[in-house]
C-alpha cells in the first residue's frame, strides 16, 4: 500500500535540517521505500510504499516518527515533534445511548459538538488534501479526512440532529438488509457485516468503511456527533471486499489500526473543529474500551542479536536504536526486556523481530558480505525440470496452460476440505481438492469455441488429513479436452505417457461426474498413476495425474533394442466389434498372439467396424506370404474366440 506525504506537512512533526532528497534516501535504506518524489508548486510530495504489516506508517505522523528514528543513523539530526493536544474538561453528559458488542467493536470514542458553521476549509487545508489526492468537500468533512491522513486513524462525523432516536446499536447485519452509502449507492448485505443501527432496525452507518446517506453531514448541519470506532479488522476486510467499497478508511481499518491511536485522533479532530468551524464542545468525551490491551514484552539478549547478524554490537548502540523506535528497554547485564508500544503490537512478536528492527536501523548495507563457509549443494532442480518437461509435452500436443484460483465452493470439494476463515465470497470458501472444477470453469469461459481445444493446469490441491491439521498439498497435472473424439483425446494422453517412457495399463474404474459413472484408471504395476474419462453434460474428456507418481514412474532414457534388419509386412484388418468391447483389449490380445507381430494400431472406425494396421516381422528372416497368412488366421481365430468379433477383410 502507498501513501502520499507532502514535505511541508511532514515538517509539522519532524525537526531536521535534512533535505527532501536526503530524507527520501534514508527512509528507503532503512524503512519504508520512497518510490518517487514529485514537485507540487514550492512543495515536494513523497510517494511512499508501506508494507502491509506497518499500518502505523500510513500517516504523516507515522512517517515523521520513522524518519526521526532513521535519520540520526545517517548523521542527520532529527527530532519528533509530538502533538500537544488538550484534554477535554467538559462534564456535561452525552445525551446519547450506545449499545456496543465488544466482540465486534473494541473501542468507541464519541463527543458532541454544537453550533458549528459549515463553510469552505481554509486554503492551507485544501492545499494539503489536494496534494494527497483528496477532494476538499467543506470544512466538517475535510477535517475528518485531514485527521485520518495526519494521525492514521479514520474519524467519522454524524449529523447529530438526523440521529432522531439518539441511539447507536452495534450489531451484525442480517441477510438481505439494505443500506445507501453517502455516495448514494445502495448495497444489499450478505449478513455478518458490522453495522450501526438507530435502535429501531434502520442502518445508519457501515462503520470503518463508509457512512450512510441518512446520517451524513448536510448543508443544514449545526450539531455533530464526532465518532471513532475500532471494529474487528476481519469484518472490515470481508465487508469491504465483498461489496467493493475500497475507501482509505477501510484500507487502514482492515490492517488493525492501533485502538490507542483513537484518543489522539479524536482530540486532534476536536481541536480543528473548534478552530475552523467555531463550534463548541457540548458533551464529555465518551470512551467505551472494555478490553484494553496490555503492553507486550519480549525477552532477548545481545548475544542472540549478534549471532543472527554476524556482527559485534555495543549495548549502548542497541539500546539507542530501540529507544528511537519507542521500544523501551530494561537491562540486566547483556540480557534485556523490550516493551512494545501499542502501535507496533501486531508486527513485533518475537525476539527475531527485535533483531530485524536493529538490523534495518543499523543498516543492512553495513552488514558484512561473506561467502558461504561450505560448498554449494551439488544438485539441480530435478522436480522443476520434470514439471517443465511435462508442460512442454502438453503444449506440443496442442494444450493451453491455464492458472486458476486455489479456492472453490462447497459443492466442488470433498468432505473435510479446509475452510477459509475470511473468504472473499461463497465461491472461494474452501481450498480445492481437485483441479476438475477449476478447469471446467475455464472451459465454460470458452463456450463459444467450436473447434477442438484443450486446457491443462499443473497446481496443488489440498487434501484433508485430519481435524485441526494442515492439508496434504499434492501437485497434480490435469486437463480437459473439449470437442475431441474420445479416442483422439486418449491418444494424446497415451503419447505423453509414452514420451515419459512409462509402461502403463488401463483398468475400468467408477467415479461420479463421468458418463456412465465410469472412467479409465491408468496404472503402473497395479499402482494408480492417474485417471481419465468423459465428463457429464458434454464438458469434454478429463484426465489427471499425480505429479509425484508421474515423476517416480518416468524413465529418462528408454531401453534400447537393435534395429530389425528384415523388412516388415504390413496389412490392414477390419473387424466388427460387439458393443462394449474395449479397443485397448483388442490391441493387447493381438500383440501377444505371436512374437512376430511387432506392432499394431487403430487406423479408422466406422460405426462398430474397426480397422487395425498390423506389422509382421521376424528378427531372423523375411517372412513369406504363407507365414503371414498363418499369422493372420491366428489373429482372426483368437479375436473371434475371445471377443466374438466378425472379420470383414
Amino acid at each position: 500500500m502507498n501513501i502520499l506525504i507532502p514535505h511541508s506537512w511532514l515538517r509539522d512533526f519532524l525537526k531536521t535540517k535534512a533535505s527532501v532528497r536526503q530524507i527520501a534516501d534514508c527512509l528507503s535504506l532503512a524503512g519504508p521505500s520512497v518510490e518517487r518524489v514529485h514537485k507540487v508548486g514550492k512543495d515536494s510530495v513523497y510517494d511512499i510504499e508501506v508494507t502491509s504489516n506497518r499500518v502505523d506508517l500510513m500517516s504523516v505522523y507515522g512517517i515523521a516518527r520513522e524518519a526521526a528514528a532513521i535519520l540520526p543513523q545517517f548523521g542527520y539530526k532529527a527530532k519528533l515533534i509530538k502533538p500537544n493536544l488538550k484534554k477535554l474538561k467538559v462534564k456535561t453528559k452525552l445525551d446519547f445511548k450506545i449499545q456496543n458488542d465488544p466482540s465486534l467493536c473494541f473501542r468507541i470514542l464519541a463527543v458532541k459538538l454544537s453550533d458549528i458553521k459549515l463553510a469552505k476549509s481554509p486554503q492551507w487545508m485544501q492545499d494539503r488534501l489536494t496534494k494527497v489526492g483528496i477532494r476538499p468537500l467543506g470544512n466538517a468533512i475535510d477535517i475528518t479526512n485531514y485527521v485520518m491522513w495526519e494521525t492514521g486513524h479514520p474519524v467519522h462525523a454524524f449529523d447529530f440532529d438526523r440521529l432522531t432516536t439518539k441511539t447507536i446499536h452495534v450489531r451484525e447485519a442480517k441477510k438481505n438488509e439494505k443500506l445507501t452509502t453517502l455516495d448514494n449507492k445502495t448495497y444489499t448485505l450478505h449478513g455478518g457485516e458490522v453495522v450501526f443501527d438507530n435502535g429501531q432496525g434502520e442502518i445508519i452507518d457501515l462503520p470503518g468503511i463508509m457512512g450512510t446517506a441518512n446520517s451524513v453531514i448536510t448543508k443544514d448541519t449545526r450539531n455533530v456527533l464526532l465518532w471513532i470506532e475500532s471494529v474487528d479488522p476481519k469484518k472490515i476486510r470481508q465487508a469491504s471486499m465483498t461489496h467493493g467499497i475500497r475507501t482509505q478508511a477501510a484500507v487502514l481499518n482492515e490492517k488493525s489500526v492501533d485502538p490507542e491511536l483513537g484518543f489522539v485522533a479524536i482530540l486532534r479532530a476536536i481541536e480543528l473543529f473548534l478552530e475552523i468551524t467555531t463550534g463548541k464542545i457540548a458533551s464529555e468525551l465518551v470512551d467505551i474500551y472494555p478490553k484494553k490491551s496490555s503492553a507486550k514484552k519480549i525477552h532477548t539478549d545481545i548475544k542472540f542479536i549478534e549471532t543472527k547478524l554476524g556482527i559485534s554490537l555495543k549495548k549502548e548502540e542497541v539500546k539507542k536504536i530501540l529507544e528511537r523506535l519507542d521500544l523501551t528497554t530494561t537491562w540486566q547485564g547483556n540480557k534485556f526486556l523490550v516493551r512494545i508500544p501499542s502501535f507496533r503490537a501486531n508486527d513485533i512478536k518475537l525476539p527475531e523481530d527485535i533483531v530485524e528492527e536493529v538490523a534495518r536501523i543499523y543498516g543492512y548495507f553495513k552488514l558484512p558480505s561473506k561467502l558461504m563457509a561450505t560448498a554449494l549443494p551439488d544438485h539441480n532442480n530435478d522436480r522443476f525440470d520434470f514439471e517443465k518437461r511435462v508442460k512442454e509435452m502438453a503444449v506440443r500436443h496442442g494444450g493451453y496452460e491455464v492458472y486458476t484460483l486455489s479456492f472453490a465452493e462447497r459443492k466442488d470439494v470433498s468432505k473435510g476440505a479446509i475452510e477459509i476463515k475470511n473468504p472473499l465470497g461463497e465461491d472461494t470458501r474452501f481450498m480445492r481438492t481437485s483441479l476438475r472444477p477449476s478447469l471446467a470453469s475455464a472451459i465454460d469461459a470458452n463456450v463459444n469455441e467450436k473447434e477442438s481445444f484443450w486446457l491443462f493446469e499443473m497446481a496443488n490441491v489440498y487434501l484433508p488429513v485430519s481435524t485441526n491439521s494442515l492439508p496434504n498439498e499434492k501437485m497434480m497435472f490435469a486437463g480437459i479436452m473439449k470437442n475431441f473424439d474420445y479416442r483422439e483425446a486418449k491418444g494424446i494422453v497415451e503419447s505423453i505417457l509414452e514420451s515419459l517412457n512409462i509402461e502403463y495399463q488401463f483398468k475400468l474404474g467408477l467415479a461420479k461426474g463421468f458418463v456412465g459413472n465410469s472412467l479409465l484408471e491408468i496404472r503402473v504395476k497395479n499402482k494408480l498413476l492417474g485417471t481419465m474419462g468423459l465428463l457429464n453434460n458434454d464438458k469434454g474428456v478429463y484426465f489427471e495425474f499425480s505429479m509425484e507418481e508421474l515423476e517416480k514412474c518416468a524413465v529418462q532414457v528408454s531401453s534400447y533394442s537393435l534395429e530389425n534388419k528384415y523388412p516388415a509386412q504390413i496389412e490392414d484388418l477390419t473387424f466388427v466389434l460387439p458393443e462394449k468391447t474395449l479397443s485397448g483389449s483388442v490391441f493387447e490380445k493381438v500383440i501377444k498372439i505371436d512374437n512376430r507381430i511387432s506392432r499394431t494400431e487403430l487406423v479408422s472406425v466406422h460405426e462398430n467396424a474397426h480397422t487395425y494396421r498390423v506389422w509382421y516381422q521376424d528378427p531372423k528372416k523375411t517372412l513369406t506370404d504363407n507365414e503371414v497368412k498363418n499369422l493372420r488366421e491366428k489373429i482372426i481365430s483368437s479375436l473371434q474366440s475371445e471377443f466374438g468379433v466378425e472379420f470383414k477383410g
